[in-house]
């Protein structure tokens, strides 16, 4: 995961509200809807009527360099803001996870320099947050795209989230093709989606002839303007889950509404119906076999 800055977070919480209106018009689903088709689950607000006593804790880590102010009120705001019951323990660190499970919690999220993971203890499962972004993202692209079944899809960035991008473009059975600045990283990726679920994934051209012939895009890189207003048609969409945004001033405010990005919201609530799904895993199917092909 990149690690974010309190600059980056800043105001989180307080236009939670206002982001769900923005992603209503831009996907036609609140946040929470995003989560849950990322999830698997078509019907909005199906996991919400699940989460009521669910308890989850957003536990402080202070290894490495130590914790981001605000980032474990902005992580327990947004599970709040979903309907999740959300706390912070009073400690961090083992202390912090030994108090949230003895505290009840069924899910608890941490966060280190390198990692952001939501741990499911009594199932013995974790959910990634470079997996559930991808997802999240992925899924926000589908929907307003109006499906990505046979479309042609470039993720730019072969990192972390630009790997899990391509498997979840793949399940929804996307023509995807990859591109990184290391050619070397764009060939490996597609090796490893051979070979881990039989994708054909192409490696793009050079990025200029990419983003020019591609109007379906997931930008995975952490770099600043990557993709310019040259680069943007009345048909391009872009789902920017890097840190900073790849979209130049002038791209975004071309793309409109045709645009999704944010610092952590889809992200976490990713994270949240998909740990909230494993829970409920263990008593049987809780909805309709994703596209995944794991039932939920």
């Amino acid at each position: 995961m990149t690690r974010l800055t309190t600059d980056d977070i800043e105001g989180i919480r307080a236009q939670l509200v206002e982001y769900d209106r923005e992603l209503v018009s831009v996907t036609g689903r609140t946040l929470l809807g995003i989560g849950e088709w990322a999830s698997g689950l078509g019907d909005e607000g199906h996991l919400q009527r699940l989460a009521p006593g669910k308890k989850m804790a957003v536990v402080p880590i202070r290894s490495g360099l130590g914790v981001i102010s605000g980032f474990s009120e902005t992580v327990c705001g947004i599970l709040l803001h979903l309907g999740f019951d959300a706390m912070i323990p009073g400690r961090s660190d083992v202390s912090g996870f030994a108090e949230a499970v003895d505290g009840g919690a069924q899910v608890i999220l941490a966060a280190d320099d390198d990692r952001f993971v939501a741990f499911c203890p009594r199932q013995g499962k974790t959910v990634d947050n470079s997996r559930a972004t991808a997802r999240g993202y992925v899924a926000g692209l589908d929907l307003m795209a109006g499906g990505l079944d046979g479309k042609e899809v470039l993720v730019v960035g072969c990192g972390p989230v630009g790997r899990w991008a391509v498997e979840a473009l793949s399940m929804r059975k996307a023509r995807v093709s990859v591109i990184d600045r290391v050619a070397e990283k764009a060939e490996e990726l597609t090796r490893w989606a051979r070979s881990a679920f039989q994708a054909d994934v192409q490696v793009g051209p050079d990025l200029e002839q990419a983003l020019s012939t591609h109007h379906l895009i997931v930008d995975a890189t952490n770099a600043a303007e990557v993709i310019h207003a040259r680069h943007v048609t009345a048909d391009t969409h872009v789902a920017a889950p890097g840190m900073p945004c790849g979209a130049t001033l002038d791209a975004r405010e071309k793309l409109a509404g045709r645009i999704l990005h944010d610092p952590l919201q889809i992200g976490v609530a990713t994270m949240a119906c998909e740990a909230l799904r494993i829970i409920h895993a263990q008593s049987g199917p809780v909805g309709q076999t994703d596209c995944y092909g794991a039932s939920t």
